[in-house]
């Protein structure tokens, strides 16, 4: 898939060549990436976040997530170097645990799933 020398060119009305522009600004990626992206991944959907304490959980996690991911590789670094697992290791991965687990917790109660049933079906 490194062979990138054929072009399309595609027909389109002003308002689809905007809606594309818009997404392309939106998701902060060239708009030939975006089509690449939705020619590999298929038919997604890009939402928006405007309910600020769904947006507020969101950050909150991607900093425990960033948090966790740094433990981690600070422990792989060490290991790999050689260095040997101490207590404070071990004691710092207890700490990464429980917060992955107060992560899961936060997600778990943050998504509550509601079914929407068509009229007339039970």
């Amino acid at each position: 898939m490194k062979n990138r020398n054929a072009r399309i060119t595609i027909r389109a009305s002003t308002e689809h060549i905007a809606k594309l522009n818009q997404l392309s600004a939106d998701l902060q990626i060239s708009k030939t990436a975006l089509l690449k992206k939705i020619i590999d991944d298929g038919f997604g959907q890009t939402v928006e976040i405007i309910n600020s304490e769904l947006l507020a959980a969101f950050v909150k996690i991607d900093k425990m997530l960033d948090s966790i991911g740094n433990n981690i590789n600070q422990m792989a670094r060490k290991v790999n170097s050689g260095s040997e697992f101490t207590e404070q290791d071990r004691k710092t991965l207890e700490a990464v645990s429980s917060r992955f687990e107060t992560l899961s917790d936060l997600i778990a109660n943050k998504t509550r799933k509601a079914v929407i049933k068509k009229r007339g079906s039970k």
